[in-house]
């Protein structure tokens, strides 16, 4: 049986870690950006269907940058 909690909790860090503004890889989101992003993505298909892996952190991303602006 998978640790939902914790998978979900270790997935929200790991896009944090890559899309953070201040301290990601690739500076395109605040952290409440990051947290609706990924909940929005968490709701949006079974959680049996989601492995929190690059795949998915990917289409995170893709809810985040139709809202991403390099003036802000």
């Amino acid at each position: 049986m998978r640790d939902y909690p914790t998978l979900i909790k270790e997935f929200h860090e790991y896009v944090w870690e890559f899309y953070h503004k201040d301290h990601g890889i690739y500076k395109i989101a605040d952290t409440k950006r990051i947290i609706q992003a990924v909940n929005q993505y968490l709701e949006s298909k079974p959680l049996s269907q989601i492995e929190f892996d690059s795949f998915d952190r990917e289409s995170v991303r893709m809810i985040i940058e139709p809202n991403y602006s390099m003036f802000l």
